[in-house]
């Protein structure tokens, strides 16, 4: 053992030389390290925690990028891509890349059931009324292959949607309370396509993940519901249109009619309907085809068909007809529909197409393996995209930052405020521990005086002041690292500190404990408080020893 660390080790174990005196100083300087520790310890994991928390829920909301038509704004907002992309195969074998998952979105609005409500009137008595809530959600459509493990860890009732079942819907728990909605319930979904349309849904899932932000905004149900909402693709069928004293057998065009061709039996053409001078027992089928854009090349896209079942061949003086001028309906469905004549009924029946909708989405959700490889696998997606057409258009790769820029500006902001406290409760400790030095240099100045007669120089005795320091350092680390691990212990398992999710997108605060951070913090701690304290410390080599020793 060396001459300064025998001498310092006895000074820390012993009482006297002024060591009693020192107490309240000592104990200030050690809970002043103990809390910077304590408080940084605290920060970091926090911080952490946070970051860690928001970047997984967002995520599990939305993955790390999304595939869609170049010129789309958000990604809510993307217009429909034809999934059949030949490259797309190329997006999956990309280092990094966990999957690739098809959504579709449509916005929607959700009508609550009646319920009874209080209103509070000054003065008078209350009011109860009945009323229904509207409530306007983005409905994601997602398919059989769709990553749910972020949702089931935040299931809280019920269960997953069945993602081939089309009259299923998971919401979240604040939209099944606001719209008064329970498990099982049948929701009222309307929508826009040329015109309103009601649907009628099963609750068989709610979720809650303290994420404000998503939690009231998204529902998710079937991709294959999505994609009719939105009309993607092309899709025809065949319906009697009874007007101006005219029969005509019409086909009922929805989505796009770019590059069309029908063929009613005798070839393509352009003809959408045709006028016939009587219904008789016969079955019209139509194939709606495609042409390619590179040349003459026709894709067969749809089928559709009408049988027609008569009691006789019915012109339009055989119709019977109510008083607005109109054919009297006496069955009205999707697949069959008959209309009155004078000699009895006449039947349609419908075969629609299944059209080119599931062929059509908003785009492909790209997961990873580890968000760390975030920038490599962006700029491999954008290799592997950039100015590749796809039916006439490009791609284009939005990453989950450009998405919500101002939550990720804000998760980055946080580590400026962490600097910022680290480097203040470092000061506080610097300046605590540095006073508790002065103090017992001033206090030990006979027996700083002592060892430099007995021929000690003023290197040796720094250093023994430094090692005494050292030892108050070290206290103070410890007292600050259990504290700091039993409450972070604590708000793991019990959650004990909560917070407003609307104002934070968290119900609790987040921690997340790490090693690292935990090393890191406690070296930077000893280090910088150990190199500030070399100044103070220089105080020794002003004590004259002849001075000293009558120091009283």
């Amino acid at each position: 053992m060396s001459f300064e660390r025998f001498i310092s080790s006895r000074l820390i174990r012993q009482k006297h030389l002024g060591l009693q005196r020192t107490k309240p100083i000592v104990r200030i300087s050690i809970i002043s390290i103990a809390l910077a520790i304590l408080v940084n310890s605290l920060t970091l994991a926090i911080v952490a925690g946070f970051q860690e928390e928001i970047k997984a829920k967002i995520i599990g909301f939305n993955a790390p990028f999304f595939i869609s038509k170049a010129g789309s704004g958000h990604i809510f907002e993307a217009e429909p891509i034809d999934r059949r992309i030949p490259f797309i195969q190329e997006c999956q074998q990309i280092k990094g890349v966990s999957s690739l998952q098809a959504v579709a979105f449509k916005p929607a609005m959700l009508q609550s059931q009646v319920f009874t409500d209080t209103i509070q009137v000054l003065q008078t008595k209350d009011s109860v009324i009945q009323r229904q809530d509207i409530f306007g959600v983005m409905f994601k459509g997602v398919d059989q292959h769709y990553n749910f493990d972020f949702l089931r860890q935040n299931l809280v009732e019920g269960r997953l949607i069945n993602a081939l079942q089309q009259d299923e819907i998971l919401l979240s728990r604040s939209i099944a309370q606001k719209l008064n909605y329970k498990l099982n319930d049948l929701i009222s979904v309307y929508y826009v396509k040329s015109q309103p349309i009601l649907k009628k849904m099963k609750v068989v899932g709610i979720y809650q993940t303290g994420f404000a932000e998503y939690d009231q905004k998204l529902a998710f149900v079937s991709l294959e519901v999505v994609q009719q909402m939105n009309d993607f693709g092309t899709r025809i069928s065949l319906r009697p249109i009874i007007e101006n004293q005219k029969l005509t057998i019409a086909i009922d065009l929805q989505g796009s009619s770019e590059r069309l061709l029908f063929d009613w039996g005798q070839g393509p053409e352009i003809y959408t309907a045709y006028q016939i001078p009587e219904f008789k027992d016969t079955t019209y089928v139509v194939n709606a085809l495609k042409m390619e854009n590179q040349g003459s090349l026709l894709e067969n896209i749809d089928r559709a068909s009408i049988k027609i079942d008569a009691p006789r061949p019915i012109s339009y003086q055989d119709l019977i007809l109510d008083e607005t001028g109109s054919p009297v309906v006496l069955i009205d469905g999707t697949t069959h529909q008959a209309l009155q004549t004078k000699y009895g009924p006449l039947h349609f029946y419908f075969s629609d197409g299944r059209g080119t909708t599931e062929q059509f989405i908003s785009g492909f959700e790209v997961n990873l393996k580890d968000f760390a490889a975030f920038e490599e696998v962006q700029k491999a997606l954008k290799n592997t995209l950039d100015m590749r057409p796809v039916n006439g258009h490009l791609l284009q790769v939005n990453s989950i930052k450009d998405v919500e820029a101002d939550l990720f500006a804000w998760l980055s902001f946080l580590d400026v405020n962490v600097l910022i406290i680290v480097v203040l409760m470092l000061l506080i400790g610097i300046i605590n521990v540095g006073s508790a030095l002065l103090v017992l240099i001033v206090l030990r100045t006979q027996f700083i005086g002592l060892l430099k007669a007995l021929g000690a120089n003023n290197r040796s005795i720094r250093i023994i002041f430094l090692y005494q320091a050292s030892y108050l350092i070290l206290r103070g680390l410890v007292i600050g690292n259990l504290l700091s691990i039993l409450l972070i212990w604590i708000q793991l398992q019990f959650r004990v500190f909560t917070l407003n999710p609307e104002v934070y997108y968290l119900d609790a605060v987040p921690v997340a404990f790490s090693w690292w951070h935990f090393i890191g913090i406690n070296a930077l701690t000893f280090v910088v408080c150990m190199v500030a304290l070399l100044l103070p410390s220089r105080v020794v080599s002003r004590i004259s020893p002849i001075k000293a020793l009558r120091f009283q």
